[in-house]
């Protein structure tokens, strides 16, 4: 019963649109159409975008659960394997930045100090613009900067 009374009222409002609709000049009924347009097409991306940021969130609550569940099982194993994975790159990189600051240190074009991050930058790359002058060291097999142009 309920079902054939909301489908009385969808008619009933459905009919009055459709005569409201025709009354109106082209150009209304041109606009119309394009406004009920817009707003299924802004209502499907509403849509997807709330589909998609709960997909996330429920992604990254799993992801959080596994990670704590993961750090729960180290803990009671004893095995630390991601710890000792990035201490190690780390030292890695900090002896070889280390061995490298020595060889560089001066833009050869306007004389200014090249800073850690641009060292670094010419040691991961092998390729470096000066930050003032804008010149470009390209670091070859020798391990010297030079000079290009």
């Amino acid at each position: 019963m309920i079902w054939k009374e909301m489908m009385d009222m969808i008619g009933f409002w459905y009919n009055k649109f459709i005569e409201w609709y025709f009354v109106q000049p082209i150009y209304g009924q041109i606009l119309a159409l394009v406004g009920i347009i817009a707003i299924i097409a802004l209502s499907i991306t509403l849509i997807y975008y709330v589909f998609k940021g709960i997909y996330y969130l429920l992604k990254g609550i799993g992801l959080g659960i596994f990670k704590l569940c993961e750090g729960f099982y180290n803990l009671v194993s004893g095995k630390y394997k991601s710890v000792v994975k990035s201490q190690n790159k780390s030292s890695q990189i900090e002896t070889s930045n280390s061995e490298f600051m020595n060889t560089a240190s001066y833009c050869t074009e306007c004389g200014r100090k090249f800073s850690d991050k641009m060292l670094s930058q010419l040691y991961t790359n092998s390729i470096i613009f000066c930050a003032n002058c804008g010149k470009e060291f390209k670091n070859e097999i020798r391990n010297s900067p030079i000079l290009t142009h």
